[in-house]
């Protein structure tokens, strides 16, 4: 996983998001894990198949001859566990099929970066293997996957060297086969970070005719930061803004999902603080939504280095694994109904619910936590609010109308 790091300073002055008027699904919690076995204990609305075993490469490892038995393990497990949809991400060309099979440069194996070798550079070319795998894929997972993605990161040269004209040939043939078969399938982008050089990539991507082939803009919204300068959900905004205006100079107004982020490899930005984790990931899912991202999916489960929920030394869901089972009980079913709006370093986001029910979550980017302790300053609440939930799972009555904030998010409520 690459993430790309887009750093802002928010000045102490009000700023706001536009949020979404709709309640909020349960689909709007995606999901990555490397294994199907154990199954997560969080639930999730949506896998995306990434990391998982399951690419190209993997399920076709010589031509016309299709290995299912890993790809069938994960549906039958998200089928079982009701776990929601499917996102399945078509990447890593098998060597056999790539223009370069002894490139050990590409990440996974030796030509698995490279395009295939009956594409041509300008997007010519017969493109079989591509469409044959596309083809059987599709057909052995009919009614199972309904969405899917279109490569990995490919502004990364270790996922993908190819041309634009390539990757927008890959995107047409995979829709033209994926719909005839499904109708009802829906197709992502090829989905990259925003911002520096990345915002090349869009642009070029969109030349090529690409982005008339998805339904999905799919971005990797990561704000990995270097060690002493710890991650920013906040960052975050820039990124959306900056896509959403690429998209609009192409006249392209379709969902935006993220696939793929967290708070970034805690061996390079020393993010270590578990307190601080869970804090950077309810901001973040509470930004996602205000942001109007359909959907943001967690990168990883059981990853140990990015994103860690659940701690397989401890048999324990981490604090950050806690903090996602505690937002997913804040936001299931309400609808943000004012924008999360910073002022000064205070955040806050309005939520209201069916019969009555208003709440606000609350967090105070200038706290922070250390060793298992977290600074909080007493805030002034209104009348409104009775009580309020912390991410650990606990209620508090409110008392002399304060509580106390800090870092770490909390819901004020009626």
């Amino acid at each position: 996983m690459t993430l790309f790091c887009l750093v802002i300073t928010i000045q102490p002055v009000a700023q706001s998001i536009q949020t979404s008027p709709h309640p909020v699904p349960h689909w709007f919690f995606g999901m990555e894990s490397h294994w199907f076995e154990p199954w997560p204990v969080i639930p999730s609305g949506s896998l995306r198949l990434w990391g998982s075993g399951t690419t190209w490469a993997d399920l076709n490892p010589s031509s016309g001859v299709y290995d299912w038995t890993h790809l069938d393990g994960w549906l039958d497990a998200i089928q079982s566990h009701d776990a929601g949809s499917v996102l399945y991400t078509i990447s890593a060309t098998p060597s056999w099929a790539s223009s370069k099979p002894q490139d050990t440069s590409c990440r996974f194996a030796p030509g698995a970066c490279d395009p295939p070798n009956d594409l041509n550079p300008d997007g010519t070319g017969t493109d079989q293997h591509w469409k044959d795998f596309v083809t059987a894929i599709a057909n052995h997972a009919a009614g199972r996957i309904r969405y899917w993605e279109i490569w990995n990161e490919p502004v990364m040269p270790f996922y993908w060297t190819g041309t634009f004209a390539q990757m927008a040939r890959m995107a047409q043939d995979a829709r033209a086969i994926i719909l005839s078969i499904d109708p009802k399938a829906k197709l992502t982008t090829p989905p990259n970070g925003v911002g520096g050089f990345v915002d090349k990539w869009w642009k070029g991507y969109a030349d090529a005719g690409g982005l008339q082939y998805a339904d999905i803009i799919a971005f990797h919204g990561g704000v990995e930061s270097s060690c002493g300068n710890p991650p920013k959900a906040e960052d975050l905004i820039p990124m959306v803004d900056d896509l959403r205006s690429i998209l609009a100079s192409y006249r392209h107004g379709g969902r935006i999902w993220d696939t793929e982020a967290n708070w970034g490899s805690v061996s390079k930005n020393c993010f270590n603080d578990r307190d601080l984790q869970a804090a950077f990931l309810v901001q973040f899912y509470l930004l996602h939504r205000s942001l109007e991202v359909s959907r943001f999916y967690w990168f990883s489960y059981y990853d140990p280095d990015t994103g860690q929920l659940f701690d397989t030394n401890t048999g324990q869901l981490t604090k950050a694994g806690i903090a996602f089972e505690q937002v997913q009980e804040w936001l299931l079913g309400n609808t943000l109904s004012s924008s999360c709006s910073a002022s000064g370093t205070i955040w806050t986001c309005g939520l209201t619910g069916p019969n009555g029910y208003q709440a606000e979550a609350i967090w105070d980017t200038a706290e922070t936590c250390s060793d298992g302790t977290c600074q909080t300053e007493e805030y002034s609440i209104g009348t409104t609010y009775s009580q309020y939930r912390t991410l650990s799972g606990d209620t508090f009555p409110i008392k002399n109308g304060q509580v106390p904030i800090g870092a770490k998010p909390i819901l004020v409520e009626n």
